[in-house]
């Protein structure tokens, strides 16, 4: 055990484990990408081995082993009284982040399909609401915990974005594919 955490499965309900499943098809769609649209394999590569290693993510719970980590650092540094400030500055800047990002993404993929164009849409929803779960900020997760017409916040912003990445994914490798004539 590591400050608390343990590897063991995170989430062994049948969501947790639709997520997991959410998260390899994507990533194998996203290898299937790549293959349909060399020009843009490295993104599509990229996005498959993110989505894995997030997949992986959501069952070991590593997250939870990093605020582990920082709540330890942040007793043996002397700061941990000032945990909140640090956690809302940490949300800020993923939001920031994430908005800074969007701007500037139709600069950074001018000249990409609009394929990547959605798979990175989603890809920053997915990782803003991946950095600010990791957070851990009690406030942000009674809000992602909270549900409309019973749907948790947290599966809407999680499956969303890895349906988004997967659509745009399948989409690609589809529009690339053979047609085949009905005779």
């Amino acid at each position: 055990m590591i400050y608390g955490w343990s590897p063991e499965i995170g989430d062994p309900s049948i969501l947790g484990w639709l997520t997991v499943l959410a998260y390899f098809v994507a990533s194998v769609l996203c290898l299937r990408a790549a293959h349909a649209e060399p020009a843009s394999a490295s993104l599509w590569r990229a996005l498959a081995l993110a989505l894995a290693l997030l997949g992986v993510n959501k069952q070991l719970d590593l997250q939870s082993l990093l605020t582990a980590v920082g709540r330890e650092l942040a007793r043996t540094g002397g700061w941990y009284d000032q945990r909140r400030q640090i956690q809302r500055d940490f949300i800020i800047a993923i939001g920031l982040g994430a908005v800074l990002l969007s701007a500037a993404a139709p600069a950074l993929l001018r000249g990409k399909s609009g394929h990547v164009r959605a798979a990175s849409a989603g890809f920053a929803l997915l990782a803003a609401f991946v950095g600010i779960r990791a957070a851990s900020f009690h406030h942000v997760d009674r809000l992602l915990r909270s549900a409309i017409l019973g749907a948790r916040f947290n599966w809407l912003l999680e499956l969303g974005g890895i349906t988004v990445i997967a659509l745009a994914a399948a989409g690609r490798a589809m529009a690339s594919a053979p047609r085949q004539t009905v005779k």
